[in-house]
């Protein structure tokens, strides 16, 4: 071939060669500085761990805290179930509150878990009912103690009359009613210390019993309607609904709930405490492990890129020879090929070989007897249209696709105006085809000065129809610029005495509108926009009309 003329012009030549070795001790460098920051960076990752452990340290002392907090509000729980007076209980109250409130403190300022926080929420609603519980019966226990009372009365009341049957001389007969009384108040009294439910309910059925012989001794005795009003006030103490023996089931059912929700309370607590436990063991445990293997891994790690930095000097300095001689040198004479056609001068390949460099000296020379075909192909792939000098439709539907995925994302609005020129044919069949292209070139041109925003984009869609896509603008912002058009046009007074509506060109225009609501695709758009503008037409022209999505 003949070889390309080499020209030194003013500047100083930069070959490829030194360009290509200065990439070379370009990489060399910043191969050695990314080892480097390597190197540095596993330091680093060394240090961290170790202020890892020491932050995480204070995080076991801290699970302790909240360890010893549970435990002590596990004994606050217990002093308040054997609480035995309301200023017991008052005093374990204010003693639970205080182990809750710090327990919540502490977990808020160094965990924010909230887990550890519906549990304490979950402990605090149980202690609250088990506080109710206890608060119940301490009430029923309050109760039974002035019904013993009462009874105690009564009982010292019916003592008179065997004082006064003592004074009489009574026959032994009068005092039957005072034993059967005294029998009765002692069943009474034992079933008070009956802790069995069971126990006591036959108790209830032995004093109806005891009852009934009471009444019937005290009517056959001296002054019997006395201890007939002494015996159905004993009943009233004892039976009735609020009476000694209701109470005592009453109390024993509260005991075993109150017995029940303690062993529940304490479970929570325990388990919350277990939960702590157990966390700070683990954490503790994992801070050890991560650290010595951490460390080796960190020493490890240094020896092996301390390694890796001299095997990889070698490598490179190695590879850099081997490019120098195997690819530079060839790329020069591949060079000097691509300059001769660049020319026009007849080249042909003087390259050896069989790699990708003569595979890339093969494909230029095809990739240079395509490069004009493809320049033809390009000019035909315009984007304007040739007329109007506004977009035509390759570019529209280039657009839409674009505003509405643009739209999708922003969960916007994007609507599209499609417009057509109203007895445009009988325009064209008046005035002659020129004057129809110079009425086109004008009406592109109103419509293109209509639109305000630079968002706004507008086409010609064929023949005399044109379309507007309008981005972030809903139904009622499309309605408005619709109209704007429209009065556009009319200001613009393009004389069209053949028109059916006018003397003047008009238009009729459709809106359609995708939304987040729902979502069209480019073509169901238009189709949409279509449809409107086929009823803008039916209705008599010079009109927008707009798509009702159906």
């Amino acid at each position: 071939m003949n070889a390309p003329q080499i020209t030194k012009g003013n500047k100083k030549r930069i070959s490829l060669n030194r360009i290509f070795s200065a990439a070379a001790v370009g990489i060399l460098i910043l191969f050695l500085l990314l080892a480097w920051l390597i190197y540095s960076s596993l330091i680093s990752f060394k240090v961290l761990l170790n202020d890892v452990a020491e932050e995480s340290l204070p995080n076991i002392v801290i699970s302790s805290k909240l360890y010893g907090e549970s435990s002590r509000l596990l004994e606050a729980t217990e002093q308040l179930s054997k609480s035995s007076s309301e200023a017991a209980k008052r005093l374990a109250e204010q003693r639970i509150s205080r182990y809750l409130s710090q327990l919540k403190r502490i977990s808020e300022q160094n965990y924010h878990s909230e887990f550890l926080s519906i549990q304490l929420e979950t402990i605090n609603l149980e202690i609250a009912d088990f506080t109710a519980l206890i608060k119940e019966s301490l009430i029923l226990n309050q109760q039974i103690s002035d019904k013993e009372k009462a009874i105690y009365r009564l009982f010292t009341l019916s003592l008179a009359f065997e004082s006064d049957a003592t004074n009489q001389t009574q026959s032994k007969d009068n005092y039957i009613w005072s034993m059967q009384l005294s029998k009765t108040l002692v069943s009474v009294s034992r079933g008070l210390n009956m802790n069995r439910l069971q126990e006591v309910r036959g108790l209830f059925r032995q004093f109806n019993n005891d009852l009934d012989l009471l009444r019937n001794y005290a009517k056959q005795e001296d002054n019997s309607s006395e201890k007939l009003k002494l015996t159905n006030n004993l009943a009233q103490l004892i039976l009735h609904e609020d009476g000694l023996l209701p109470l005592k089931i009453k109390q024993l059912r509260i005991a075993g709930r109150v017995i029940g929700r303690e062993n529940f309370v304490h479970n929570i607590i325990q388990d919350f405490a277990r939960l702590l436990e157990y966390s700070a063991k683990e954490t503790e445990a994992q801070i050890t492990q991560k650290m010595a293997f951490t460390i080796n891994r960190a020493e490890t790690e240094t020896s092996i890129i301390g390694l890796a930095l001299v095997i990889g000097v070698i490598f490179l300095i190695v590879l850099i020879l081997f490019i120098q001689k195997n690819i530079v040198s060839r790329l020069l004479v591949l060079n000097n090929l691509v300059k001769g056609k660049i020319k026009g001068e007849k080249v042909y390949s003087s390259l050896t070989g069989n790699d990708e460099i003569t595979d890339l000296a093969s494909s230029f020379m095809l990739f240079s007897d395509t490069i004009e075909q493809q320049n033809v192909k390009l000019e035909h792939m315009s984007l304007s249209d040739g007329l109007t000098n506004i977009a035509n439709r390759r570019a529209l539907d280039v657009r839409l696709l674009h505003d509405i995925e643009l739209s999708v994302r922003k969960k916007s609005h994007v609507a599209v105006l499609l417009m057509d020129i109203d007895f445009f044919k009988l325009y064209n069949d008046n005035y002659g085809h020129a004057a129809g292209d110079e009425c086109l070139k004008k009406i592109a041109s109103v419509i293109k000065h209509s639109l305000k925003r630079s968002s706004d984009f507008v086409a010609r869609y064929g023949g005399e129809e044109f379309a507007c896509v309008l981005p972030d603008t809903e139904l009622l912002g499309a309605a408005a610029i619709a109209e704007q058009l429209l009065h556009s046009i009319r200001d613009a007074n393009v004389e069209h005495k053949f028109s059916k509506i006018g003397d003047s060109i008009t238009l009729s225009i459709g809106v359609a509108v995708s939304g987040p609501e729902r979502v069209l695709l480019p073509d169901q758009l238009l189709k949409q926009a279509d449809k409107a503008l086929y009823l803008a037409k039916s209705k008599g022209r010079n009109q927008y009309c707009i798509s009702t999505n159906e």
